[in-house]
């Protein structure tokens, strides 16, 4: 009784170079370099987007600076 054994094949195993990475893998917001936690925000700038101190982009809303007088105060406060 033999028993048919077929030869063992090493695949040599290649790393595809035409992969694209699915997720952010940075804030969106201008200038920073944290690992995003929420709709492509760091935590920081995610609480900037929902006061809409910044876009969806990331980019500076256009009244900023007064936006963000307010909510630092508003964040004092609490």
């Amino acid at each position: 009784m033999s028993e048919n054994k077929k030869p063992e094949v090493k695949h040599d195993k290649q790393v595809p170079n035409n992969v694209v990475q699915l997720g952010p893998t940075k804030c969106s917001a201008e200038g920073c370099s944290k690992k995003p936690a929420k709709a492509s925000f760091c935590e920081e700038h995610f609480e900037w987007f929902k006061a809409g101190l910044i876009t969806k982009e990331g980019a500076k809303a256009a009244d900023f600076e007064k936006k963000h007088y307010h909510f630092m105060k508003n964040k004092k406060v609490a």
